[in-house]
C-alpha cells in the first residue's frame, strides 16, 4: 500500500455510556479487540484509549465510558474527525451519554454517525421508544440531521450499514490542512526493542517526514525523527488526518507522555496563561466563579487551573463569556484549541471553550477595555482584524510573521499576503534584528507616541526657555518601558504626522515655542555675553552667578538654554567656552597647520593668549573632534582640517 499517495486521512472516535457495546462496535467493524490491557479484558470494560484499523484512509479510536476516566475520553476525542456515538437498546439514554454528547459538542465535533447497539436484547416496541428519545437528545445538541443506526454485534445486524455510512460520512468531510505548521498531541508512548522510543497521535496540521527535527512541547526538548508509521506501515511522511507512530532518535521514552505536543522546532513556546471564551453547558450542576480551581482538558492532556473572569463574579450554566486561565503547569496550548472544563472535585463536566491568546499579558482592572477589545478582534472572522488584535496594546513587542501566523491561524501564504497589504496601508511597520524581520501594529506605536508627547509636554512647562528635549534623554525616559526600535518610529511616526519637529538632536512638540519673561531673557543675554567677552578665558561659574545676581539653578537653566542653541559649548567639567572662542580656536590652529607640524600645550596657550588651565581642556576638545590629534606631548593637524 503506497501511504504516500493516500492524501485524505481521517480519525474516528467511538464515544457513549459505559457498557453501551463500543469495543464490540469497533471489532465488529474491523476485526480488532481494541480492549488491549489485561485490566481492560478481565474488567470487560475499555480503561484506557484503544485503536484499529477501520480503511486506508480511516482509524477508530475506541474511548473509555467509565465517568471516572472522562479525561482519558477527552483526549482520545479531542483530535478526531466524525465520532461514532452508541446507545445501548436496552439502557436508553444514560448519564454518561449526556455527558460525552456535551464534550463532543463542547470540542466543535459536528462530524456524527449515531448508532443503537445490542437491538437483539428488545422488543420493537421498546426499540422504537429508545430511537424516539436519542432523535429528541439529539435535536438539543444541534444533530438533528445525524444518521442514527440500529445494530447487533451478536448477530451482525446492521454492521455492513454502518461501515457503509461510515464510508460515505467520511467522503464529505473537508481534510485537515497540511500546509499547515506540524502539530501531533501525543497519547502513548512507548519502547520497542530495536526501535527505541516511539509515541503515537493524530496529526492535528501540517506534515511531518523521517529525518526531520522536531520539538517536544511544552519542554522543548529537540528529537529527530528517525522512522514513521501509519496503518502498521513504514512511510515517508504523515500528514494532517493521519494517526501516526514516530520513532525518535535523541530522547528517552521516560521523558515523554501523554498529553505533550509535538511541532517544529522554535515556533511555539510553552504556555502558562491564556484568554479564552467559555461556554457553561446549560445543565452544568455549578456556575463557573471567579478563582475557581478547575481542571482543563486539551487535546490529551488535562491540567489545573485558576480561572479569572473579568466581566463577572459568576458565569452561570448556560451562559458564555470571557476568562484567562492560569495554569498549574506549563502545557501546549495555540490559537482556536478546544477544550473541556470539569469541575476539580467532583469531577464533573461544566463547560468547554475555544484558546484566543495564549500567554497574555496578566490580566488587570486598569486594562479591562483593552482585554475585552482584543478578544472580540480575535474572533473576527476578518483575518486582517485578528491580526491586528495578534500585536498586544497593553505591553508593546514585536512578532514576525510566523508569530502572527501561530496568533492568528493562518497558513503562511495567507498570512504574508495580509501583513504586506497592512504594511501598504500604514497600518504595520516594518523593522530588522539582524536578520530576521519584526513588525509593530500602528496602536502599539501610537501608544508610545502618546507617551512621548506627554512626556514633551512636563518637558516644555518645567523648561520653557529650552529648544526641546535632547533625544538621548527621552530615550533613556522610555527605553525602560518599551523597546529602542519601536520608540525610534514613534519618533519618526511623531515627526511625520506632525505632532513633533526635531531640531538635530532635540525633540519638541510641534506647537511649542520656547519662552522666556523679559527678566530672564535679560539675564539670559548678560550671561552670553558675559563667555563671549571672556574669550579663552572664562570666569568661573560663582562669580558669573555673583555678577548677574541669579541663582545656581537658574544658572543652569541658562547654561543648557544656551548649550541648546549651540550658543555655549561643554568643554570640560569645569568650563563652557562660547562658540565664537571655540570657532576663533579652530581657525587659530587651522592657520598654524599650514605652516607648522607639530603644537605644544605652550604653544597653543600663547597663540590664545590663555593659560594652561584653560588650553589643556580646549585642546583635549579640538582633539575628540578630530580637529587636532595628540601624539605624545604633541598635536598634529587633525583630519577635520584636511576637509
Amino acid at each position: 500500500m503506497n501511504m504516500e499517495k493516500q492524501h485524505r486521512q481521517f480519525v474516528i472516535g467511538m464515544a457513549g455510556h459505559i457498557d453501551h457495546g463500543k469495543t464490540a462496535l469497533v471489532q465488529a467493524l474491523t476485526g480488532i479487540n481494541t480492549d488491549r490491557l489485561k485490566e481492560e479484558q478481565e474488567r470487560g470494560i475499555t480503561v484506557d484509549l484503544g485503536f484499529a484499523h477501520f480503511s486506508e484512509n480511516a482509524t477508530i479510536i475506541d474511548v473509555p465510558g467509565h465517568e471516572r476516566l472522562i479525561k482519558n475520553m477527552v483526549a482520545g476525542v479531542s483530535t478526531i474527525d466524525l465520532v461514532l456515538f452508541v446507545v445501548a437498546a436496552d439502557d436508553g439514554i444514560m448519564p454518561q451519554t449526556r455527558e460525552h454528547l456535551d464534550i463532543v459538542n463542547l470540542l466543535g465535533i459536528r462530524n456524527g454517525i449515531f448508532v443503537i447497539t445490542k437491538i437483539d436484547l428488545v422488543e420493537e416496541d421498546w426499540l422504537g421508544l429508545v430511537e424516539e428519545d436519542l432523535k429528541e437528545l439529539l435535536n438539543d445538541y444541534g444533530f438533528s440531521r445525524a444518521p442514527i443506526l440500529k445494530i447487533s454485534a451478536v448477530t451482525g445486524q446492521g454492521i455492513a450499514e454502518v461501515r457503509q455510512v461510515l464510508q460515505e460520512n467520511l467522503n464529505k468531510i473537508q481534510p485537515r490542512r497540511d500546509d499547515d505548521i506540524f502539530r501531533l498531541p501525543i497519547d502513548r508512548v512507548f519502547s520497542k526493542a530495536g526501535f527505541g522510543t516511539v509515541i503515537t497521535g493524530s496529526v492535528l496540521s501540517g506534515s511531518v517526514q523521517a529525518g526531520d527535527v522536531v520539538e517536544i512541547l511544552p519542554e522543548k526538548i529537540q528529537a529527530r525523527v528517525r522512522g514513521v508509521q501509519s496503518h502498521d506501515h513504514t512511510v515517508g511522511e504523515v500528514k494532517a488526518g493521519y494517526r501516526a507512530a514516530l520513532n525518535l532518535a535523541g530522547v528517552d521514552n521516560e521523558q515523554l507522555y501523554r498529553g505533550q505536543v509535538i511541532t517544529p522546532p522554535g515556533i511555539y513556546q510553552p504556555v502558562e496563561l491564556l484568554n479564552a471564551r467559555i461556554t457553561v453547558l446549560p445543565a452544568s450542576p455549578a456556575a463557573i466563579r471567579n478563582q475557581m480551581r478547575l481542571r482543563l482538558h486539551l487535546h490529551t492532556i488535562e491540567v489545573f487551573a485558576r480561572v479569572l473572569l473579568p466581566e463577572s463574579k459568576a458565569l452561570p450554566p448556560g451562559e458564555s463569556g470571557y476568562v484567562q486561565f492560569r495554569l498549574e503547569k506549563m502545557i501546549y496550548a495555540s490559537f482556536r484549541d478546544r477544550f473541556v472544563i470539569r469541575q476539580y472535585s467532583p469531577q464533573i463536566t461544566l463547560g468547554g471553550g475555544v484558546v484566543l491568546q495564549v500567554n497574555p499579558p496578566r490580566y488587570r482592572k486598569k486594562f479591562h477595555e483593552q482585554f475585552l477589545a482584543t478578544l472580540h478582534r480575535l474572533e473576527s472572522e476578518d483575518a486582517a482584524d485578528r491580526v491586528q488584535a495578534a500585536f498586544p496594546a497593553i505591553f508593546v513587542h514585536p512578532l514576525t510573521a510566523r508569530q502572527v501566523q501561530v496568533s492568528c491561524g493562518l497558513s503562511a501564504e495567507e498570512t504574508g499576503k495580509i501583513v504586506a497589504k497592512l504594511q501598504a496601508d500604514g497600518e504595520l511597520y516594518k523593522v530588522m534584528r539582524g536578520k530576521e524581520t519584526y513588525f509593530y501594529a500602528k496602536n502599539q506605536v501610537l501608544k508610545i507616541l502618546e507617551n512621548i508627547q506627554a512626556i514633551l509636554g512636563n518637558y516644555h512647562r518645567e523648561y520653557p526657555g529650552r529648544l526641546g528635549l535632547a533625544e538621548k534623554e527621552l530615550f533613556s525616559q522610555v527605553g525602560n518601558r518599551y523597546p529602542t526600535d519601536a520608540v525610534q518610529l514613534a519618533v519618526q511616526l511623531g515627526v511625520e504626522s506632525h505632532r513633533l519637529k526635531k531640531n538635530e538632536r532635540l525633540l519638541a512638540l510641534v506647537e511649542f515655542e520656547s519662552r522666556l519673561s523679559g527678566k530672564q531673557q535679560d539675564r539670559l543675554e548678560r550671561l552670553e555675553e558675559i563667555y563671549r567677552q571672556s574669550g579663552f578665558n572664562p570666569p568661573l561659574n560663582q562669580k558669573i552667578m555673583e555678577q548677574i545676581g541669579i541663582s545656581e539653578k537658574e544658572f543652569r537653566e541658562f547654561v543648557n538654554i544656551l548649550r541648546q542653541q549651540e550658543r555655549l559649548i561643554f568643554v570640560d567639567q569645569r568650563f563652557y567656552f562660547h562658540a565664537d572662542a571655540i570657532r576663533k580656536a579652530i581657525g587659530v590652529v587651522r592657520g598654524y597647520f599650514t605652516k607648522n607640524e607639530n603644537l605644544t600645550v605652550p604653544q597653543f596657550k600663547d597663540l590664545i593668549g590663555s593659560t594652561r588651565k584653560f588650553a589643556i581642556p580646549l585642546l583635549t576638545y579640538l582633539d575628540n573632534r578630530g580637529f587636532t590629534e595628540r601624539r605624545g606631548d604633541v598635536r598634529v593637524k587633525g583630519t577635520k582640517l584636511s576637509e
